[in-house]
């Protein structure tokens, strides 16, 4: 793939939830060009364990121009740009992997005990309220791989010098994730749908254009920032399978 490239990711499913948000809008978005810079989106681990190689390794084979991160927040309002990203893992919810890291544990033993996002979250939130979709920025990531992302993405780029925008953005639940748990209530400790059901959602259709306006604000701020020029990339037996 020629020329400058955005990296976008998001999680698969997790706290027992068939679906994500985080995953379900990236076909919609994947291999969009905005401004010259084509869209790269991938699914990504619920790992705790694999996560901090899986996403340098993504960021080293991309050279991306911007990184976008998505996840889901459970139970969120509103689609959240996230600002910090500490370290520190404190999991309410296990991983896919049933590992649970409790009492904030290090993401990185040597790591920074804080890094900030890189991107313009406000302008961002401004590009998805101009959407007329709510939006709000965030100080405080969670303490879960939501997190674990944001902080390893920052990690990662600034450790082969590539300045391009990066961020988080949280996602609420959809409709039918809701619907879902009303269906299939439990009491299982760890599941998404053992507490009340009463809670917010936005629909697909509104989630993918906040995304897609992220994007557009992204790509504004990579050229801005200079870094929508092509990066060479690795070559084919060095890259990801």
């Amino acid at each position: 793939m020629s020329g400058p490239i955005g990296l976008v990711t998001g999680s698969k499913p997790f706290a027992g939830l068939p679906t994500n948000p985080a995953e379900i809008v990236l076909p919609f978005i994947d291999g969009m060009v905005v401004d010259g810079i084509t869209i790269v989106a991938k699914a990504t681990p619920v790992s705790r364990n694999g996560l901090p190689s899986h996403l340098p390794a993504l960021v080293e084979q991309y050279r991306p121009a911007f990184v976008l991160a998505l996840g889901l927040a459970l139970g969120a309002p509103t689609v959240r740009a996230e600002t910090i990203a500490v370290n520190a893992c404190h999991f309410a919810v296990p991983d896919n992997e049933g590992v649970r890291p409790l009492g904030g544990e290090p993401i990185h033993a040597d790591g920074p005990a804080a890094r900030i996002a890189t991107w313009d979250a406000e302008a961002i939130v401004e590009a998805i309220l101009a959407e007329d979709i709510p939006a709000k920025t965030s100080f405080h990531a969670g303490t879960h791989l939501c997190n674990l992302t944001l902080y390893t993405y920052l990690g990662a780029l600034d450790a082969i010098g590539l300045k391009g925008p990066c961020g988080f953005l949280h996602l609420p639940y959809l409709p039918e994730q809701v619907v879902w748990m009303m269906r299939h209530r439990g009491k299982e400790p760890g599941s998404a749908h053992s507490g009340t059901l009463e809670l917010p959602s936005m629909g697909l259709e509104t989630q993918i254009r906040a995304v897609k306006a992220t994007l557009h604000a992204l790509t504004r701020q990579a050229h801005a920032a200079g870094t929508a020029n092509p990066s060479p990339p690795l070559k084919t037996e060095e890259a990801l399978p």
